[in-house]
C-alpha cells in the first residue's frame, strides 16, 4: 500500500492556523417577531420562478475568508461574512453551492418549487447549508448585509465535479446489501473498498461507460456485476482517476477508493488491488467494511436521473479522451483476482 502524501498550500496552512488559534465566536440568530414583521421581500417570483435568499451569518471563524456563491454552472454571486443574497432560479432542477479556489462545498438542491421563495443559510466552517423556516430565514437577512454586486456571472469552475459527484447533493444513494453477490458462468463481479478514514463522510461517485455505478464513503465497500472483457471505471475529485478492468467470467476482482488530500480539493484514486501482496489488509477489509448496494428508488428519481443525464452528457466526452489515450489510466486484470 502506498504512504499518503499531505500536501498544503501556503493559503490553506494560514487559514488552517488561524482556526486553530482562534475562538469560535458567532452570532446566535432567532426568531425575532419584529424584524419578521418588517421584512419585505424584494420581489414576487412568477409561475417559472423560484427565489433564494441565502444567508451566510456572522462568524469569527473563517469570517476574514470570502466564498463564492454558485448556482449550477455559474458563479453568481460573492458571499461574504455577514451577508445575504437573493438568487432568481428558473423552477425545476438547480444544485447551488460555495466555491473557494477550484473546489466546491456547502452543496445543496433547490429542485421543483415554483412561485416559492425559499431561504437556505451557509455555515462557512462545517461547510454545510440548510433550508430554513420562513421566520429565521427572514429574520438573518434583516440581520445581515446585501451581498455586493459582482456584476457579469463566471463559469463556476467546481460543476464538473459536482456533475461526477450528484451524491454531494445528499441523494441516499447507497443502502445496506443483504448478501454479497459472486460471479457466475458469464459474468465477473468486482468489488470497490473505501477504508482511507479522510473526510470520510464526504461521497465520492463512481461512474462507467454504461453510467452511474454507485457511491462511496468510508468504511463500506460495493460490488458490481459485469460481462466479461473491458470496462472503464472513472471518478473525479481535483483530477480524473482512471481504472480500465479487463476481466473474466467467474472471477472475482478488487479494487480500492482512495482519498488523499490535493492542492484544492480531495484527490481520489481507484487502485487495482493484489491479493497475493496484500492479504492481512484483505483480511482486515473484509472484517470491518460495510457491504453496501445502489438504491434503485432514489437513483430513479427524476430529480437524480436529470442529473444523471447531464453527468452522463458531459462524462462522454471524457470517455472520449481515455480511448484516445489523453487521459492516464490504471489496469485491473488478472494479477488482481480474489
Amino acid at each position: 500500500m502506498k504512504i499518503t502524501k499531505i500536501k498544503l498550500s501556503a493559503a490553506r496552512f494560514v487559514a488552517l492556523a488561524t482556526v486553530l488559534l482562534s475562538t469560535a465566536c458567532s452570532t446566535t440568530y432567532k426568531v425575532d417577531p419584529a424584524l419578521v414583521s418588517q421584512f419585505k421581500p424584494e420581489t414576487t417570483p412568477t409561475q417559472d420562478e423560484t427565489f433564494v435568499y441565502v444567508v451566510r451569518g456572522s462568524k469569527f471563524q473563517g469570517g476574514a475568508r470570502g466564498a463564492w456563491l454558485a448556482a449550477n454552472d455559474k458563479v453568481v454571486a460573492d458571499l461574504g461574512n455577514g451577508t445575504h443574497t437573493l438568487l432568481k432560479l428558473k423552477s425545476g432542477i438547480n444544485s447551488i453551492h460555495l466555491v473557494q479556489g477550484l473546489a466546491g462545498f456547502a452543496y445543496a438542491k433547490v429542485d421543483n418549487k415554483p412561485a416559492q421563495t425559499i431561504f437556505m443559510s451557509v455555515d462557512y466552517t462545517t461547510g454545510e447549508m440548510k433550508e430554513l423556516e420562513y421566520d429565521l430565514g427572514a429574520s438573518m437577512v434583516m440581520q445581515t448585509k446585501k451581498a455586493k454586486d459582482i456584476g457579469e456571472v463566471r463559469k463556476n469552475d467546481a460543476y464538473d465535479n459536482l456533475l461526477a459527484n450528484p451524491a454531494l447533493l445528499g441523494f441516499p444513494v447507497m443502502k445496506p446489501a443483504i448478501d454479497p453477490i459472486t460471479p457466475d458462468d458469464e459474468t465477473a463481479v468486482i468489488n470497490f473498498y473505501r477504508m482511507e478514514t479522510l473526510i470520510g463522510e464526504v461521497p465520492f461517485d463512481i461512474w462507467s461507460e454504461e453510467g452511474y455505478v454507485g457511491s462511496t464513503r468510508s468504511g463500506t465497500y460495493f460490488q458490481v456485476r459485469v460481462k466479461p472483457g473491458k470496462h472503464t471505471f472513472v471518478a473525479l475529485s481535483e483530477r480524473y482517476s482512471v481504472l480500465e478492468a479487463n476481466v473474466e467470467a467467474g472471477k472475482e476482482y478488487l479494487a480500492e477508493f482512495d482519498v488523499d488530500m490535493g492542492w484544492n480539493q480531495a484527490h481520489v484514486q481507484i487502485l487495482p488491488i493484489d491479493p497475493l501482496k496484500e492479504v492481512k489488509i484483505i483480511k482486515r477489509w473484509k472484517a470491518e467494511a460495510r457491504l453496501m448496494t445502489l438504491d434503485n428508488d432514489v437513483i430513479n428519481q427524476a430529480e437524480f436521473k436529470q442529473r444523471a443525464d447531464q453527468a452522463r452528457e458531459y462524462l462522454y466526452k471524457q470517455f472520449k479522451k481515455i480511448d484516445a489515450g489523453e487521459i492516464s489510466t490504471r489496469e485491473l486484470n488478472s494479477q488482481h483476482i480474489l
